[in-house]
């Protein structure tokens, strides 16, 4: 395979490639005559042998692979089958000034029938020409933002992307964070003087202002509860005290009118604190309106009643089985049965009772009769009556109301004209 690894001088491009490389095409410890990473089909392969070109320096001796310098990259392929081949400054090579098809950009396009794999090292694609840019199999791109030596980005490509460092193309990369390993970096010269140096992002320097903007209200928020809270605590203190006072004075001073507990001598009646925090303490868990504070105005002004439904429909079965609701066995088959309140709330009642409810109804007793307006007064029963028939459904009015109705015409029959013949 054809692998293009990238980065900005300086990214690490270079180090990380000879540790990668390295590290795959290990030898065994115990026998140099093998890989340490045993192939499935053949475990009995001896080590690829890594030629390479453009490290400087490389000590090779220190390295877990079989490293060999050699020094005409423009020959690549005269290399044995099956090679490892890494090309540093790979635009020296594979610049974009070649021109016409040469047979060192050419052999490319079969380089997987000798088995080779072909590592070329550059700083930017633009810096290859193009049909070597569209045979690479793989895309390796470096990023070392602010020259830090750790959370270097490592973006892996299945193909070349012309524009690696566009933040559009990172969607497309499968992204990893490595950091310098410190046992592969004196084992090449990079560079002869070092200049890059780590810069602090600029928003760094605003971090310390950030926390005092975030930090100080919270701070003040919290003195300014804990002094309230603690203004109360000594006015409560305060009146407790003032309170015990008056009841010993009220003791020791002589009357014919017995002290009220719990009462001052002004007349106010002071509750204990414990007792009245206990007025706030729900009854019952989750339901405030539990709690004595609110037995006054917690008054009730209606009772659940019961509109229940079965069903043996398959569905409803499996669901109502999976909810917990009433099920059950009725003329022999599986019934599901289930009661609601007037306020559509889920009413926990047996089964007998749901089908009971079912088949012959619920007697509410407390539920008032309809009244009906009919011609002869108010009455309980719809008339069925074609004479009443206008006032069928009309609202009941008050009876008081109905009686004091009288008719306001009489009816006269009129005689003051005679028939008239004509003659």
């Amino acid at each position: 395979m054809l692998f293009l690894r990238t980065g900005l001088p300086g990214s690490g491009k270079t180090l990380n490639t000879i540790k990668e490389i390295d590290l795959e095409h290990a030898v065994d410890p115990n026998n140099s005559l093998l890989r340490l990473h045993k192939d499935d089909e053949d475990p009995n392969l001896p080590p690829r042998t890594i030629y390479y070109h453009g490290i400087p320096e490389l000590k090779v001796d220190q390295l877990k692979s079989r490293w060999v310098e050699w020094e005409t990259p423009d020959l690549w392929y005269d290399l044995p089958d099956g090679s490892v081949i890494v090309i540093d400054e790979a635009q020296g090579t594979f610049g974009t000034d070649i021109r016409g098809r040469v047979e060192k950009v050419t052999r490319f396009e079969k380089h997987r029938h000798h088995g080779w794999d072909v590592h070329i090292i550059t700083q930017h694609p633009s810096l290859i020409c193009s049909p070597v840019r569209k045979l690479v199999g793989k895309h390796i791109n470096f990023i070392r933002p602010y020259g830090r030596t750790k959370g270097i980005f490592r973006h892996e490509y299945e193909m070349c992307i012309d524009k690696p460092e566009s933040r559009t193309n990172f969607k497309m990369a499968q992204e990893s964070k490595i950091e310098f390993d410190k046992h592969y970096f004196g084992l090449y010269k990079s560079s002869t003087v070092h200049t890059h140096k780590k810069v602090t992002p600029s928003y760094y320097k605003l971090v310390p202002l950030f926390l005092a903007v975030l930090i100080i209200p919270i701070l003040l928020l919290g003195f300014g509860f804990w002094y309230v809270m603690k203004s109360k605590t000594s006015d409560s203190e305060a009146l407790m005290h003032s309170d015990s006072q008056s009841t010993v004075s009220e003791a020791k001073r002589p009357s014919s009118v017995p002290s009220t507990p719990g009462v001052t001598n002004q007349g106010r009646t002071v509750q204990p604190v414990q007792e009245y925090i206990q007025q706030y303490k729900p009854r019952i868990a989750d339901v405030e309106s539990s709690a004595p504070r609110y037995d006054e105005t917690n008054k009730a002004r209606d009772f659940p009643r019961p509109t229940c439904m079965a069903s043996t429909d398959v569905r409803m079965l499996l669901s109502a089985k999976s909810r917990g609701l009433n099920t059950g066995t009725f003329n022999g088959e599986d019934t599901v049965c289930q009661c609601y309140s007037q306020q559509a709330t889920r009413m926990t009642t047996s089964f007998d009772f749901c089908m009971s409810v079912v088949q012959n109804g619920y007697f509410d007793d407390t539920k008032q009769q309809p009244a009906y307006a009919t011609p002869a007064g108010l009455s309980s029963t719809r008339s069925l009556e074609s004479r009443d028939g206008p006032q069928r459904g009309l609202a009941a009015v008050d009876q008081s109301a109905q009686s004091q109705k009288v008719s306001r015409f009489n009816i006269i029959p009129d005689t003051s004209r005679t028939q008239r013949t004509i003659k």
